[in-house]
């Protein structure tokens, strides 16, 4: 039987970004995406010597996945910069190998995965998937196997029936009725709320299909919280059972021919090595579609790990952050489930309002998830003008919404109910999937989550928990102190605009905040060259857009539409802004000279972004490296900065923690190394930390977080730390001391 191996482009990809070091080549060339899927690649065609061979990728436009549910992936962030860059590098390499790609616009990896397996199959081949995703596994049968990465990209495993029967206790296929019921997080496949894994499974083992669950004879025999689980979900399990299956009829055909594994072309794959600087692997190429590699060492080394291009102090503190970052990920951060059931009860009552009111005042039903319906609805049927079109057809974004809310009654009712469907999908249903044993939410820190240094979190990603707004601050209530215990707030008060006034020594901002003033309020009143007090809250709204407008480089154009002004008017309030703040605009130009000529900008404690982007000829790609380059030495500071901060406070928090327990005589001195602190951190969010105390120790530790906080970087204006307390983190007081 001949051998198909079917490679998941993205998934592995994507793997491969996470799972290998940071590597650049010596001109700064961010490749370790490239590095470490290549090397997958070519170990696995080595090792299995397949006779064909193809590449699937996902395609930037939306799925029908996405047309059938608006949240479907909706957690994942937005795409890496520095992944996004090596996408072009990835290609070059399958190309110069002489390896089919396949990509339909519409389609993801896995449906022509699925498509090209079943097609191959048909002709008697052996299909083996090689791929970091837990979806293509229901695929698995007699002739599909499928090959993953376990805790490296190395460390591989191949399932077959067996295997996965042995890890998951049902069958390969029915891995469709589990992510119906659990759901997926990170596909943001919503399942059955307040069904977890291990319900899934004793159900699936019981009744084997969803569709047999729910027959009234078989759902009466369930104890009575898990009846009414599925059958206030019911719908939620059919959708999402629908977004969990692959989709076997793609619009792809397997061409044998094009796909059979021969010799490829050395000397263009040495050109690209090169380039790349895989020098290990230069030396190993052979040519041979049978054997691609030679010498035993299949395992290649490649490029140069960017911690070699950062200073020894940003390597040092990203190796001692990483360490509190686990302390952190094993506290976990404790969470009250029946608020969050409650509040899911509260907000879905109110969906089921705002759905019945949207179709009484179009005059019809429809799915208020689906894009496509939508479109129909406020195009077709109510004539509502198009606002701008995409690759598949009428938008329906929040900016098109926005700009037609005055249009028809409908649309602020559908914005609210999008809003609100997305905080239960997100959050609501999908948080309580987390919670570990003991109550606790543990996520994974990452300590180089972006490229400007910035820590990431996932599973789950707790980054972009709701901050602002009503029912979004309900979100944080959830997080609580255990019954002795106070929750302890300290965040940094609008840092990337004092590190902003320090590194452009701008004399208007420094005295701005010398002087404790509104600092928005401020700019509002330089812009429109008025006294402070008289600034109207409008006018206060344009000097805050305008503040961070500058931390992020953003043109009139992108000023226009966030404040709804015309072109002419956001042109003129930059132009008054930078002759008000006149440093800015020149330590600008600086940074961007600096960027140019040396490849790399940095921060104050000298962490390096290398930016190709910026002597690029593509005028997009050198506006989004002149954005980068502007953003990284502020948002990149304030990352050092608490980074900084926590390693200190860990430091001391063990050593303050030690001296209460031993003056209170809470343990034995021989106790010392097992017992809990008295006060730990639970949780980071961007300038933000959290920790878990003792109520009367509250004082002692807050005087200790602030002082080491804010003076973490020394700054030429003044660094000021904002503390609260109390028994949730949606729900505190200020803390003055």
């Amino acid at each position: 039987m001949k051998k198909f191996l079917l490679v998941d482009g993205n998934a592995l990809f994507h793997r491969a970004f996470h799972a290998t070091p940071p590597l650049t080549t010596s001109k700064g060339e961010i490749i370790n995406a490239v590095y470490g899927f290549t090397n997958m690649l070519l170990k696995t065609w080595d090792d299995l010597k397949p006779d064909f061979l193809a590449v699937t990728w996902d395609k930037s436009a939306p799925t029908f996945r996405h047309k059938e549910y608006t949240q479907y992936k909706a957690t994942r962030g937005p795409l890496d910069n520095a992944l996004a860059s090596q996408y072009g590098r990835v290609h070059q390499v399958i190309e110069s190998l002489g390896i089919p790609e396949f990509g339909v616009e519409g389609f993801e990896a896995d449906d022509l995965i699925g498509t090209l397996a079943i097609q191959a199959e048909k002709e008697g081949m052996e299909i083996i998937v090689l791929t970091g995703d837990r979806d293509i596994m229901q695929l698995i049968n007699e002739n599909i196997k499928v090959l993953m990465p376990k805790k490296t990209l190395t460390d591989v495993g191949l399932y077959g029936e067996k295997e996965f029967v042995e890890k998951y206790s049902f069958n390969p296929k029915q891995i469709i009725e589990f992510k119906a019921l659990a759901g997926d997080a990170s596909d943001n496949i919503p399942g059955v709320p307040g069904i977890g894994a291990v319900t899934a499974t004793k159900l699936i083992l019981q009744f084997g299909l969803v569709e047999e669950m729910y027959k009234p004879e078989n759902l009466k025999t369930l104890p009575e919280r898990t009846q009414k689980l599925l059958s206030e979900g019911a719908e939620s399990a059919v959708m999402s059972k629908k977004l969990a299956t692959l989709e076997l009829n793609a619009p792809v055909k397997l061409d044998p021919k094009a796909c059979e594994v021969k010799d490829y072309k050395r000397e263009e794959v040495i050109k690209v090595f090169q380039e790349l600087e895989f020098k290990t692997l230069v030396s190993k190429l052979t040519g041979s579609g049978k054997d691609p590699l030679k010498g035993e060492n299949k395992i290649v080394d490649g490029g140069t790990p960017i911690n070699q291009n950062q200073n020894q102090g940003t390597t040092d503190l990203d190796g001692k952050v990483s360490k509190v970052l686990e302390k952190m990920s094993k506290n976990g951060v404790l969470i009250d489930l029946p608020f969050l059931e409650n509040l899911g009860v509260e907000l879905k009552a109110r969906l089921e309002t705002l759905q019945k009111d949207i179709f009484a005042s179009v005059g019809h039903e429809f799915n208020l998830n689906s894009p496509k319906q939508l479109s129909e609805v406020l195009f077709d049927d109510l004539k509502l003008p198009v606002y701008k079109k995409t690759k598949t057809g009428r938008s329906t974004d929040e900016e098109t919404l926005n700009e037609l809310s005055a249009a028809h009654p409908m649309i602020p009712m559908f914005l609210e109910y999008r809003q609100l469907f997305k905080l239960v999908s997100t959050y609501v249903d999908a948080l309580p999937k987390s919670i570990a044993e003991d109550g606790r939410i543990h996520s994974t820190f990452n300590v180089e989550g972006a490229a400007t240094g910035r820590l990431s979190s996932t599973n789950p990603n707790l980054q972009n928990i709701p901050n602002r707004g009503q029912t979004g601050g309900d979100i944080r209530k959830a997080f609580i102190a255990p019954k002795g215990k106070v929750l302890l707030g300290a965040d940094y008060s609008q840092i990337e605009l004092r590190i902003l006034a320090h590194v452009s020594g701008d004399e208007n901002l420094i005295k701005a905040f010398k002087e404790g003033l509104d600092i928005h309020a401020a700019t509002a009143a330089k812009i429109f060259d008025i006294k402070i007090e008289e600034v109207s809250k409008e006018q206060r709204m344009v000097g805050k857009t305008m503040n961070f407008a500058t931390l992020y480089g953003q043109g009139p154009r992108a000023l226009s539409k966030q404040l709804k002004i015309d072109y002419a008017t956001a042109k003129n309030y930059i132009d008054d802004y930078f002759m008000q703040f006149p440093k800015i605009k020149i330590w600008m130009s600086g940074i961007l000279e600096e960027g140019k000529k040396n490849g790399f900008v940095q921060t104050i404690s000298g962490r390096k972004r290398y930016i190709p982007e910026l002597t690029s000829q593509n005028r997009f790609l050198q506006s989004f490296g002149e954005r980068a380059a502007i953003n990284h030495p502020i948002q990149g500071t304030s990352a050092d900065m608490i980074k900084i901060a926590m390693v200190e406070i860990d430091r001391e928090l063990s050593v303050v923690s030690r001296q209460l327990s031993d003056k209170n005589n809470l343990k034995a001195d021989s106790e010392q190394g097992e017992r809990s602190e008295d006060c730990r951190l639970i949780l980071q969010v961007h300038d933000e930390l959290l920790f878990e105390c003792d109520p009367e120790d509250e004082e002692k530790i807050s005087k200790l977080i602030k002082e080491k906080m804010e003076n973490a970087i020394k700054l030429s204006v003044p660094i000021v730390v904002d503390l609260k307390v109390g028994d949730n983190w949606g729900e505190m007081t200020k803390l003055t001391i």
